[in-house]
Parts: C-alpha cells; structure tokens; sequence
C-alpha cells in the first residue's frame, strides 16, 4: 500500500488518526480520513473494508458530494460525506452488527500514474458491548554493564488495538523498540496487557520516553524511579 504520493508541487496524503473505534451493536461507526493536496471538487476519495481473512472490497467513492456505491454494499447502512473546511471525507456504518467488525480504508488514485491507488492506514472497527479501558502505564530503567534498557509496561486496556513508539526525550526523532506480543488477560478479565523495550548505550547520555496512542487517547507514560524494576504488584527488585 502506498500512503501518499507527490503530484507536481502539492502532495496528497491520506491520514486515519483512529486507530480503532468500539461500537456497541445497532449503533453508529463513523471513521474520519484527513486529507492534504487534494480537491474534493474533481478528485476521488474511495472506501474499502477489509474484513477477517479477507480481501480488501471497496464499499463506495465519492466526488464533488456525490456518493457511489458497489454492488453487495447496501446504501442505508453505508454512508460517505465530506467536511471540506476541514478537508476530510467521513465513512459512517450504521446499525452496526457483528459483520461489520473489519478494517477501514481511505483511498484514492494517483492522477498522474496509471493504476496506483494510496491508502490512508486503516482504522479497526469494532462492534462489542465492553466497556474501553485504559489504566495502568509504567516506564522502568535497568542498567547493566554496557547498556541501559527502558520498559515500558502498559496494563489492563481495551480494545487491544494500541500504538506504542519511543521518542528522545525533548525531541521527536522516534527509536525502534522490541515489542512484546499483546497478551491476553486472566479468565474472567476482560482487557489486554503490553510490553515494550528499548536498549540503548549507557553512556549515550541521553533520556528515551514511551508514547502510546490508544482509542481512549495517547500520551507519554510516566517514568518510574531510574533503577528500579518492578517485577509483579508488591515486589519491587532494585538493580
């Protein structure tokens, strides 16, 4: 997937800041797709879902206000507009049934190549009763001979759908970490648990910090006390 593309002087971009949105079901999903370097007056924004262990199947295109749909996709429950002002095209899935639990992409073609199409990132769609959380988020430092390792642990959120990134601290130049696989909760939980490590020279002399973006919102997680490692609850390990 391509996710913008210049054309001349101006750059088309297509953004999808949700990550995901939790629905209840016979509800309303309504996924946003910003826009830059685009005229909605004579270009196309097009819109497709991807549903579990399936194809991408392009559900509609709009241009100019009008909206067009494909076959299979029915129009009362498919509905496309655009906030031009705001540049953005807006999908809204309603009375939302399990079915409708997929993967939503912005997308539009490129003008000036033949048969390319850019795709926004996609945001998850998911239709379920549960409750969003968001709770506890730790950082933690252990040093050892030759290098620092930062911990981020974030706690008991819902959906599991979550962006973790690490950043030096004061700039936004983003450093790979190792993620750990999202687990699952104990049996009569109902949210997910999140790992991330970075390790870095212990004589960089510089400070990392973990960001997540989440459904319920993004922000930097607190740092615990340097040196400290906080193995469960109530047992606290210092290196």
């Amino acid at each position: 997937l391509q996710f913008g593309h210049v054309n001349g002087a101006a750059q088309v971009q297509l953004t999808q800041d949700q990550l995901s949105i939790t629905r209840k079901p016979t509800k309303t999903g309504r996924i946003d797709c910003k826009v830059s370097g685009f005229n909605f007056d004579s270009d196309y924004i097009h819109w497709y879902r991807q549903s579990p262990r399936a194809a991408p199947k392009r559900i509609l295109y709009t241009k100019s206000g009008s909206v067009f749909m494909d076959e299979d996709f029915d129009k009362e429950k498919f509905k496309a507009s655009d906030d031009v002002p705001a540049s953005t095209s807006n999908l809204r899935v309603e009375k939302l049934t399990q079915e409708d639990a997929a993967i939503y992409y912005c997308a539009t073609w490129d003008i000036t190549i033949y048969g390319i199409k850019y795709f926004g990132s996609g945001t998850k769609l998911i239709v379920s009763s549960k409750f969003l959380k968001m709770f506890s988020k730790h950082t933690f430092t252990l040093g050892i001979y030759y290098a620092l390792s930062y911990m981020c642990l974030i706690e008991d959120f819902y959906p599991n759908v979550i962006k973790v990134t690490w950043e030096e601290e004061n700039k936004n130049a983003e450093k790979n970490g190792v993620h750990e696989e999202i687990w699952p909760p104990g049996d009569n939980q109902q949210s997910y648990s999140l790992s991330s490590w970075l390790t870095v020279d212990k004589n960089s002399n510089k400070n990392y910090r973990c960001k997540y973006e989440h459904e319920i919102k993004g922000d930097y997680v607190p740092m615990e006390s340097p040196g400290i490692y906080r193995t469960s609850f109530n047992n606290i390990v210092y290196i």
